[in-house]
């Protein structure tokens, strides 16, 4: 195991998670010129959202467990190279159909990419310091939002929206070099396969993650995973996803003074990110992640009762903090709760269960939010989060002891 931060694995697997959230996030702002160019209607190009999503799901399955036995790093370079020549495809499509299978190859790339990524973080670093490493490395998901989002926008506007795909398969390419050349090569049987985290004297048999995958997905802790998963990824994106049309109908905000408000809710979220894994490494990931869980929950519920104001868009941006802020903490204990040649499979199975929590988010929120307006959404988000500090509380106990890589046998 390491138990000292690599930058160029940190790198690396940032590099391979903003490109993927890159390539998911801009899709949305694309469908209108995309529909357009292809002469359908805007429902007609939502399949394009439907295939990706459940191409993701079914290859992070496959891969996450076939890599527990094969290793994450050829998986990562496979997935890099479908991802960069599905999206180049892309660039060149004609009709719906091109773009279908364009993107059902892209999401079976980018669920690989995204459930091997992590897998491999929970694999290379000790545990005492992999909040820390998975803060930086989820920092990915809020600069695609920051980053992408505009620029592809901007380009669409400019050049056209095809030359954003040929632009991430450039992009793709570039850090399938990268990866090529200084991302380590962990081989599955030099993994150490004894117990990896020690329980204090009073834990539950079950926590300890030893035994086989199967087993660990049967115990009590790694079910509430995902059930956190699932409440993690549905209380802030439903929250985040009507916030925009709440201030467009009740405030009358422009659509351009809304984008700098998430905009300043991403840029806080970056810092969140990274200042909440040194915490968790510091203070415990599961102290950590309640303690954000609990900022959050108290920022969903503030925020509907708000008027236009900068205290409006304070609270807002705390709301995204606090999200970011637990992200590294939450991502590093579960990693954790499944044993090394079972993580890639749990991962995966995490995966679809924070993608599952979106869609019903997404799905309950647009009810609530035509009856009841902001108020039921931010009701809903508050919920799910205090859910999620209910559970790292009865459910999931703190490992004591340090795990990942085994570094004295070598990593190439």
């Amino acid at each position: 195991m390491y138990r000292e931060l690599d930058g160029w694995v940190i790198a690396n697997l940032f590099l391979i998670l903003f490109i993927g959230v890159a390539d998911n996030q801009i899709i949305a702002p694309l469908l209108p010129a995309i529909a357009t160019f292809l002469g359908v209607s805007v429902s007609a190009t939502g399949l394009l959202v439907v295939v990706y999503s459940l191409a993701a799901a079914g290859a992070a399955l496959v891969a996450g467990a076939w890599s527990d036995r094969s290793g994450r790093t050829i998986f990562l370079r496979v997935a890099l190279v479908v991802f960069s020549l599905s999206s180049l495809a892309m660039s060149f499509a004609v009709d719906l159909e091109w773009l279908l299978l364009c993107r059902l190859l892209t999401g079976m790339a980018a669920g690989v990419l995204s459930a091997c990524s992590i897998a491999y973080a929970g694999d290379y670093f000790a545990y005492e310091i992999r909040g820390k490493a998975l803060g930086y490395i989820s920092m990915a998901n809020w600069a695609a939002i920051v980053v992408a989002v505009p620029v592809a926008a901007y380009v669409a506007d400019s050049l056209g929206w095809q030359k954003n795909f040929l632009g991430l398969a450039v992009a793709g390419l570039g850090v399938s070099g990268l990866n090529f050349v200084s991302l380590p090569r962990l081989l599955p049987h030099r993994l150490l396969e004894e117990p990896v985290a020690l329980a204090p004297a009073n834990a539950r048999p079950p926590w300890v993650p030893s035994g086989t995958a199967a087993s660990s997905r049967a115990r009590p802790d790694t079910l509430a995973c995902m059930v956190i998963a699932f409440c993690v990824s549905g209380g802030i994106a439903g929250a985040i996803t009507y916030a925009g049309a709440w201030m467009n109908f009740q405030f009358r905000v422009r659509t351009q003074t809304i984008g700098l408000v998430f905009f300043a809710g991403g840029l806080l979220a970056l810092v969140g990110a990274a200042l909440g894994g040194a915490a968790s490494d510091r203070y415990g990931k599961r102290s950590v992640g309640m303690a954000s869980s609990l900022l959050l929950a108290l920022s969903l519920a503030l925020l509907p009762l708000l008027s236009w104001s900068a205290l409006l868009v304070g609270v807002f941006a705390l709301a995204n903090f606090a999200a970011a802020f637990r992200q590294g903490a939450v991502t590093a204990l579960m990693t954790e709760l499944a044993p090394r040649r079972g993580r890639g499979a749990f991962i995966a199975m995490r995966n679809i269960a924070s993608q599952m929590g979106i869609a019903t988010t997404a799905l309950l929120g647009g009810i609530l939010f035509e009856r009841f307006g902001y108020g039921g959404v931010g009701f809903l988000c508050t919920a799910l989060t205090l859910v999620v500090v209910l559970l790292l509380k009865t459910q999931i106990q703190e490992p004591l002891s340090r795990s990942g890589f085994d570094a004295k046998m070598g990593g190439q």
